[in-house]
């Protein structure tokens, strides 16, 4: 389960050389009115690129700026490499001292640690199969956290990526380096860009255990970050594994910055969707190579749909941050971005579902209609969840995109146009300040106003969107909790409401109350599919007047006024049946009724 804070726009860039640089940059998105949750910060930071050390000089107020970030409601990950600079006398860096003390590193065939070559030089590789490694990755982090309180870890280079072709020494001749069958790898040779297969680590030679190399660093960095911070860590990898979806979240590594990258990205994210790996997003704008701002806006509109949001730039390259562009440009990527804070509880219940079930929160359409043959090679689209449909914008020039529609009843989020579907190919309008976003019918979505970081957000309002079949029925919750706290669910303490649209009413039932959450009001409720006018609206029994219906799009709204809608809060009074694992039988607490029938 991700910290909530991790569901919010991230932003990155090799390049950012200073602190000055770094704090700006956050100065000018706040200027420009974009929300930001996370500032990262690439290798920049670090003393001649050496893991768990900062630049002196240019980021001389390095923990000053951290800790600032976290007085304005924003969370800091640096990059972390798996190389270890091997190459400094002896007692002048400690995470080698130390490692070599500890004997963590993969050794050789003499026994002695591996050397390779990368960003900082010459460097040994952690074994993180061994129980030792572990314990000295701990105190590597939390030495380094006690200086700069960050927040997360990016995970780099860990194939592990290697400079020079298995070692500076080269490798042995032997069966484990050239064995009968070498599958199409890169450089066609086991030990091109990684180390020696032959190397030996604590559970056996890295022949067998290479592609387990990220998944093992990821345990024991999620471990260390539990263990330091107490809270629920946030890591995001290049290399995975099966199972690494328990510990971490991934991007897909450096994209160019062209059109038929932004179009993979959508298969990349629903596959490791479909790995159990659900964080998951590409670098927004692409990292290599120059952006365009039409693309930098499409692939913005894209990736606020990614479940791992977050905008990356190699240096060197144009500038790609969302305030750099034209304010066409600017206005589109902002009304993306509050789309995205706008969804994030309803995206936060998807990656609770997926972290107690197994769920997928980006979806490809086939999974969600397994019987409908034209599902199946749909990858230009992706669901959240089963009830919302993004269909993005992947060439350039257009302005109106094709999308497939499985049969049923599809709402756009908006609320202007509503798709009655056979299942079949439709033409969208689509200029370049919109993407298509359709709600299905038989939904119901938790939204709250966004703000410019999810501190904020997390205190205003909700809403729900109710998406109707024709029939009248709709069907959603949500899941809330602090947001950061380890284990919530495990240990029962959250808050769970189910929302039930039937019998012209939308109703909720409170399933589990935390007694240690705020207050959350519903201000508006939005229903979709409203077939005619109704004569009158209730709310927990009370007649209200200041609703609105469209009769063209068939959709009614309830919405704050001089009386806020449904003023119900999430405090319930202490109950005996309020105990870890039990669902109390509490009374219904909200009650919206809906006469859709115009003589109801």
């Amino acid at each position: 389960m991700p910290p909530y804070w991790g569901l919010g726009f991230h932003l990155c860039r090799w390049g950012y050389s200073s602190t000055a640089i770094t704090r700006q940059v956050v100065a000018n998105m706040t200027a420009a009115r974009f929300p930001l949750d996370v500032q990262w910060n690439d290798l920049d930071y670090a003393d001649a690129k050496r893991d768990f050390t900062f630049n002196k000089k240019s980021f001389k107020d390095y923990p000053e700026m951290v800790r600032d970030f976290h007085s304005r409601g924003l969370r800091y990950i640096m990059i972390v490499d798996a190389g270890i600079s091997s190459s400094g006398p002896p007692g002048t860096y400690k995470p080698y001292d130390e490692g070599l003390k500890r004997g963590v590193f993969i050794r050789n065939a003499t026994g002695q640690p591996l050397i390779g070559k990368v960003w900082p030089g010459p460097t040994a590789f952690p074994d993180f199969t061994n129980p030792a490694t572990h314990e000295w990755w701990h105190d590597m982090v939390k030495e380094f956290h006690e200086q700069v309180p960050f927040d997360g870890m990016w995970l780099d280079m860990n194939e592990p990526s290697n400079f020079v072709e298995g070692s500076q020494h080269g490798c042995p001749n032997n069966n484990l380096e050239h064995p009968p069958y070498v599958p199409g790898v890169f450089g066609g040779r086991l030990q091109a860009g990684t180390i020696c297969a032959s190397s030996q680590q604590y559970l056996s030679s890295h022949y067998n255990l290479h592609s387990l190399y990220g998944l093992s660093e990821a345990i024991a960095s999620h471990d260390a970050l539990l263990r330091v911070r107490g809270k629920r860590p946030f890591i995001i990898s290049r290399s995975t594994f099966a199972g690494h979806g328990r510990y971490a979240g991934h991007w897909t590594g450096d994209v160019g910055s062209d059109w038929e990258q932004l179009y993979y990205s959508i298969p990349e994210v629903l596959l490791f969707n479909l790995f159990g790996v659900p964080m998951v997003g590409a670098d927004i704008c692409g990292f290599m190579g120059d952006t365009s701002e039409e693309l930098c806006v499409r692939w913005t509109q894209l990736g606020a749909f990614y479940p791992f949001m977050r905008n990356h730039n190699d240096h060197g390259t144009r500038p790609q941050e969302p305030y750099t562009f034209s304010p066409p440009a600017q206005a589109a990527m902002r009304s993306a971005l509050r789309l995205r804070y706008s969804l994030l509880p309803f995206l936060y219940t998807l990656f609770h579902r997926a972290h107690t079930a197994g769920e997928t929160v980006a979806r490809p359409l086939f999974l969600e209609f397994p019987t409908d043959p034209n599902s199946w090679a749909v990858d230009r689209q992706l669901l959240w969840g089963g009830g919302l449909l993004v269909t993005p914008v992947l060439e350039a020039g257009q302005t109106k995109v094709s999308g497939y529609f499985p049969a049923g009843t599809w709402y756009s989020l908006a609320g202007d146009s509503t798709i009655h579907s056979k299942g079949q190919w439709i033409l969208l309008p689509a200029p370049l300040d919109t993407i298509n976003v359709h709600v299905r019918a038989g939904h119901i979505l938790p939204l709250q106003e966004p703000a410019f970081n999810t501190a904020q957000s997390r205190s205003k309002g909700m809403a729900l969107v109710v998406a109707l079949t024709p029939d009248g029925f709709a069907r959603g919750d949500l899941f809330w909790d602090d947001g950061e706290s380890w284990e919530t669910f495990e240990r029962g303490d959250y808050t769970e409401i189910l929302f039930l649209a039937s019998n012209d009413a939308v109703l909720s039932q409170l399933l589990r109350a935390s007694p240690h959450l705020d207050g959350v009001l519903l201000e508006a409720v939005t229903v979709l599919g409203v077939t005619s006018p109704p004569r009158r609206v209730l709310a927990n029994g009370a007649i209200v007047s200041d609703f609105s219906y469209r009769s063209d799009t068939q959709v009614s709204r309830r919405s704050q006024g001089e009386a806020m809608l449904l003023p119900w809060s999430l405090r319930p009074n202490p109950s005996p049946s309020l105990v870890p694992g039990a669902a109390p039988a509490l009374p219904t607490l909200l009650g919206l009724v809906f006469p859709l029938a115009a003589g109801w």
